[in-house]
């Protein structure tokens, strides 16, 4: 029998259930034998009943052993491998999808150049650790869930944060959402009837996430997107042939160019709205991470015609699914009726750990320490990426993402399975559009692109194509 050590910091539970698999990996235990029952081996261990029966169901939940009623814990048998029997994962159906599979696994990639979100070790002070414990003990003794437009707390300190920028708001506008791609498909379910069109600039992240929409029933049109904003022309034309019912845009640091919607082209968006009768969905997930302040659509339109979303998963954790919609009061309601459809209520631990965290003095500090820390990173980026043939968009001079424009000599193709069997993560551009302008692009995540390994990765490769041309 193994022994467990009580001076560890390793839980109890934790040694024993990494002690049977290790038996049952050496064969030291056979496969479809008979594990010691709950209180023979607590007796054997001097541990709590509690304590092994808490690891055989780690362990039945893992598939390693199996619980027959009246009959014991069982040991399951093994591929032929000789690896611990799993669910196999259904792989991805399309490269869309295969691309956001691969960027929320962290285990897929040593180095997620293209990934969307910051090192963890950028947010390790987001959230004031001296406090996490007291509010996830108070929170949980509550026992009661969160009410389904989200806590009247949090959506406070949304409405007083959205002030300082300039978008006024109530905080029964605010329904709180598990994250900002959950808050669109509320308003996508609300705002869209069968045949419905959609308008969304290219290229775009979020047109991505519009693709993977299985049975869709709604139509999609897309703008061009420049460097200050959408082309406005092009849009004119589309929403006049087609009336779409809702046009969904970034104004501040866009998914993948970085670029800004210039104040000028914000107030045409809205000038247009408001002749051909659609709303707008101005996406501002990444808008913290702007240095310039720039006005928000939102902030101009006084919710006749504009939803506003956001989160909190890129600038505090990826690990609080917690975001939120700003709607005209109108439609306030149907979105808190489709939350309860969808979800029935949010995460109450996760709601009083951001509210808590948006009114600490340290929230303003984290996110200046932030944009400096991104804008630092960006312009070495920049640097040594010019050098190697690398071009950008002059005018997208800030934010998380370099949209990166390689030499027509590189094989991009090549270069991204090269560097997946180097276990470093690249986007081309050509999954953020529907056409194949952006063939020979990259979306560039600032804060991971500097990483040693990636840069001799690339300089090693751009090498040999320039020798090889």
């Amino acid at each position: 029998m193994f022994e467990i050590d009580r001076n560890s910091k390793v839980l109890l539970v934790d040694q024993i259930r990494t002690a049977i698999i290790a038996r049952i990996e050496a064969f030291q235990w056979v496969q479809g034998s008979r594990l010691p029952s709950v209180r023979a081996l607590a007796r054997q261990l001097g541990v709590s009943i509690f304590t092994v029966s808490s690891a055989y169901e780690d362990l039945v939940a893992q598939r390693v052993i199996e619980s027959r009623p009246g009959a014991g814990y069982y040991i399951l048998p093994t591929d032929p491998a000789g690896t611990k029997h799993l669910e196999k994962m259904v792989p991805p159906s399309s490269l869309h999808a295969g691309f956001l599979y691969r960027a929320l696994d962290p285990s897929q990639y040593d180095t997620p150049v293209s990934s969307g979100y910051l090192p963890p070790s950028w947010l390790a002070d987001a959230v004031p650790a001296s406090v996490t414990g007291r509010l996830i003990r108070s929170t949980l003794s509550c026992s009661v869930p969160a009410p389904a437009a989200g806590s009247q707390e949090l959506r406070s300190v949304i409405a007083k944060k959205l002030r300082e920028l300039q978008i006024n708001a109530s905080s029964s506008q605010i329904v709180v959402s598990i994250g900002a791609t959950h808050a669109f498909s509320l308003i996508r379910n609300v705002m869209l009837e069968p045949g419905d069109y959609l308008l969304v600039e290219d290229p775009s992240y979020l047109l991505l996430q519009l693709k993977l929409i299985k049975d869709r029933d709604f139509n999609i049109i897309t703008v061009p997107r420049t460097v200050d904003g959408p082309d406005l022309e092009a849009m004119e034309a589309m929403v006049k042939e087609f009336r779409p019912k809702l046009f969904l845009t970034q104004t501040l640091v866009h998914n993948p160019t970085g670029g800004n919607t210039s104040p000028a082209k914000g107030f045409r968006i809205l000038s247009l709205a408001q002749k051909y009768d659609f709303h707008i969905v101005e996406d501002d997930i990444f808008g913290a991470l702007c240095a310039r302040q720039t006005l928000r659509l939102s902030s101009l339109d006084e919710w006749n015609r504009t939803f506003y979303l956001s989160g909190f998963s890129k600038v505090l954790s990826p690990a609080l699914r917690l975001g939120y919609v700003v709607a005209p009061p109108a439609f306030v309601e149907r979105l808190v009726e489709q939350k309860m459809y969808n979800v029935l209520c949010g995460s109450s631990l996760d709601e009083t750990i951001v509210a808590y965290t948006l009114e600490s003095g340290r929230y303003q500090h984290h996110l200046d320490a932030l944009r400096q820390r991104v804008m630092q990173e960006r312009t070495r980026a920049r640097e040594w990426l010019g050098k190697l043939g690398v071009e950008f968009d002059e005018g997208a001079a800030e934010g998380l993402f370099l949209w990166a424009r390689f030499p027509a000599q590189v094989d991009l193709r090549r270069l991204i399975e090269q560097a997946h069997d180097a276990r470093i993560f690249l986007a081309p551009g050509s999954l953020f559009s529907n056409t194949r302008d952006y063939d020979q692009y990259l979306r560039l995540n600032v804060s991971h692109c500097n990483d040693p390994r990636f840069r001799q990765f690339l300089d090693a490769h751009l090498c040999s194509e320039t020798a090889s041309a």
